[in-house]
């Protein structure tokens, strides 16, 4: 059990390097084989120091209240002292009166609590006092050395004598609640033995609490092994504090850098309500840094840290997979511990002690039911959601075996902390590969970018000269120059319309001036002229664009995606664009786990396409609106549909068929503070087309609008891909 802190905290310590030094490199090495090779790594080396560096522990029983320590050949052995002890109900004897008093004993089994023995006239109360007597063969080794006695920690108060001499006190044993003073925390004491054989007597008491006795081992063997150990126990302590700390801190920096995303403020808050916890437990850390805290209010905060922690962990899970989750399950766990720690506030700890059994309850349902909420996103393909609901089981395992260990129903230690580190580990790694992901992603959009204008002129002169060597290319620029020649004949007819407007306008404001009826130095009228050029401009290049498009003078570059991935990818790019106005922007991946998605595009002139729809439907919806990029498969299983849902004002009925041609702006649609042209979705369209997709919407006056067009794609199954 010693051993076990070392491990976890070396994991946390794996954890933190390796999502450093996650990068790029690793995806030349090799990816997944590097990967797996890491964990190889990092569990050997948990396991190695795990492993080392621990006392024997010899386990001999104690048997009607005599103990007898065999010899230890190597001289390195701790023994535990469980078993039975003799044990004197409601009287406080002292060691010169144990041996002669006459008195017949009770045999009680250590470690527990005396409510777990049983005499004739039922189980013994929590409350009460009484004095444990225990006999102890020392093997020669201990006889002719210094020895110490670790004692763990005792509800709620003792003293403890070897052979008539006091070598521990924790609080003030007494008959009454009043003449107690409670305390407990794990100590060790040192003696010289003057014999082969030793009498240990303890009084305890206990009135403040629900538990009494002690629910871990003493261990006694040489001073230098019984210091060895605690020292090992302190640091691990340690270690495990402070990797939870950084861990902790790490996340929570990560929330002020970034606050729209919360995901790492309830993590972060997960991870300190660990460390304290830890501080709170075992050697009992917290006493060491804060000494004066009286020691009901350190018992309040044992208490506190599980609420915390477990209202953290809820919330974590809902910012990864709040459609998985019912919100009024979620809001009633939370309005359970939230109640829970106000009791723990207000109440003494004689009462709020006796709710731990419906705190521990309340807590494994929870888990209980976070496991729920993963296994759902596991079966619905949900990212990360396979190592999130296996850390999340092996946790629940082990919250489990901590109930039924403080309960006194099997004595295995405490144990939580395996699943937790193993929780805390997978969430860790999960968090940062979505991190390095997303940003990979964006550098990559960017390269290719820069990669496609860089090479721009080479592609031109390499299709030119192409276009001379064979009649099927002479054939094919013919059939262009006449698709170019329709549109330049279609855009001076467009430029002649849309350019009538504002050419007329500002011949007003000039003819204005030179008659005199608008001052030539008036700013206003000047601003007025100089926003009708820009317009023009405007127009000019998005006709220019469009007639490219219609004409085929736009080379595509098409590449094999995952539609999947790269909308996702999409997402993250134009997320904080799109939330600084104050919209919720949230993305919904309707496709099937099996399905892989691939499509061909142009990822450049596709990332127009859906820059166009998003910020469409983000001039169209109200602070405080939602915008909704969705991937879905459409019914015939031959394509899938990408869509853009926003909460705007909606378009009319009769406005729907015109959507998608030139310079249609609408009626009621029409963003005042912010002046279009109406070609954007024209072009869009241009580019679906070309990728031998469709475009559509749906909409209906003030209920939002959905734009989406629909690609076809390859018939490979994820298992061939």
């Amino acid at each position: 059990m010693f051993s076990l802190y070392m491990d976890e905290s070396m994991w946390v310590i794996c954890m933190i390097y390796f999502n450093r030094i996650k990068t790029d490199k690793l995806r030349i090495w090799g990816g997944y084989k590097m990967k797996t090779i890491m964990y190889t790594l990092f569990l050997i080396l948990a396991a190695g120091l795990a492993g080392c560096g621990n006392p024997v522990v010899d386990d001999s029983a104690a048997s009607n209240g005599v103990l007898t320590l065999p010899e230890d050949e190597q001289e390195e052995a701790v023994y535990t002292l469980d078993g039975e002890w003799k044990f004197y109900w409601q009287r406080l004897m002292l060691p010169s009166e144990v041996s002669g008093s006459g008195a017949d004993p009770l045999y009680v089994q250590t470690p527990s609590g005396w409510s777990d023995t049983q005499t004739e006239s039922g189980p013994l109360p929590n409350k009460g006092y009484g004095t444990y007597h225990l006999e102890i063969e020392l093997p020669e080794l201990l006889t002719d050395d210094t020895a110490g006695i670790y004692i763990p920690e005792i509800a709620t108060a003792y003293t403890l004598w070897v052979d008539q001499k006091v070598v521990a006190e924790n609080g003030t044993p007494g008959v009454s609640r009043s003449s107690t003073r409670p305390d407990h925390h794990p100590q060790a004491a040192y003696f010289k033995p003057e014999s082969d054989t030793i009498d240990l007597v303890l009084h305890v008491s206990e009135f403040h609490q629900r538990k009494s006795g002690w629910w871990d081992s003493f261990y006694i063997g040489s001073a230098e092994n019984i210091q060895s150990m605690r020292d090992q126990n302190t640091t691990r302590e340690v270690f495990l504090v402070v990797s939870l700390l950084v861990m902790g801190l790490y996340h929570l920096g990560i929330f002020v850098l970034r606050p729209s995303d919360t995901a790492p403020l309830f993590f972060g808050g997960l991870c300190l309500a660990v460390a304290a916890r830890t501080l709170l437990l075992g050697e009992v850390l917290f006493l060491r840094f804060f000494s004066g805290i009286p020691w009901e209010w350190t018992l309040k905060f044992e208490y506190w840290a599980p609420c915390l922690g477990i209202v953290c962990a809820i919330l974590f899970i809902y910012t990864q997979y709040h459609r998985d989750m019912n919100i009024w399950i979620r809001n009633s766990f939370l309005t359970l511990f939230s109640l829970m720690a106000f009791i723990i506030l207000v109440t003494p700890a004689r009462i709020f002690t006796e709710g731990m059994i419906f705190l521990q309850s309340t807590a494994v349902l929870a888990l209980v039911y976070i496991n729920i909420v993963l296994w759902t996103a596991l079966c619905r393909g949900r990212r990360g959601s396979r190592a999130h609901a296996g850390a999340m089981l092996i946790l629940l395992a082990f919250v489990v075996n901590d109930v039924l260990h403080y309960n006194h129903i099997i004595n295995t230690g405490e144990t939580v902390s395996i699943g937790v580190f193993s929780y805390l580990f997978a969430q860790s790694f999960i968090m940062a590969s979505r991190f390095t992901n997303a940003l990979t992603h964006s550098r990559q959009l960017s390269d290719r970018l820069e990669k496609a204008n860089q090479t721009l002129e080479e592609k031109v002169e390499l299709r030119t000269r192409k276009l001379t060597e064979t009649n099927q290319e002479l054939e094919k620029a013919n059939q262009r120059l006449e698709r170019m020649y329709r549109a330049r004949q279609e855009l001076m007819s467009n430029i002649s319309h849309e350019l009538g407007t504002p050419m007329t306008s500002i011949q007003g404001y000039i003819k204005g001036m030179l008659d005199g009826v608008i001052d030539r130095g008036d700013p206003a009228y000047l601003q007025l002229v100089y926003n009708k050029t820009l317009l023009l401009q405007k127009i000019t290049d998005d006709l220019r664009e469009l007639a490219k498009l219609e004409s085929g003078g736009i080379t595509y570059t098409f590449e094999e995606r995952n539609m999947r991935d790269y909308v996702e990818t999409i997402y993250f790019v134009y997320k904080e664009e799109i939330e600084r106005k104050g919209i919720l922007f949230t993305w919904e991946d309707h496709l099937p786990p099996e399905r892989n998605g691939v499509v061909s595009i142009d990822p450049i002139r596709m990332e127009q396409v859906l820059s166009n729809l998003l910020l469409n439907a983000k001039k169209f919806t109200p602070s405080g609106g939602t915008v909704t990029l969705i991937v879905q498969e459409q019914e015939d299983r031959h394509s899938i549909m990408t869509g853009v849902r926003d909460d705007g004002p909606g378009i009319e009925g009769e406005e729907l068929p015109n959507v998608f041609k030139r310079f249609f702006k609408g009626g009621a649609n029409v963003v005042k503070s912010e002046e279009g042209v109406g070609l954007g979705l024209a072009i869009s369209a241009e580019i679906v087309r070309s990728h031998g997709g469709e475009v559509g919407v749906e909409s209906r006056k003030g209920e939002g609008s959905l734009f989406y067009f629909s690609l076809p794609v390859f018939p490979v199954n994820k298992n061939d891909s």
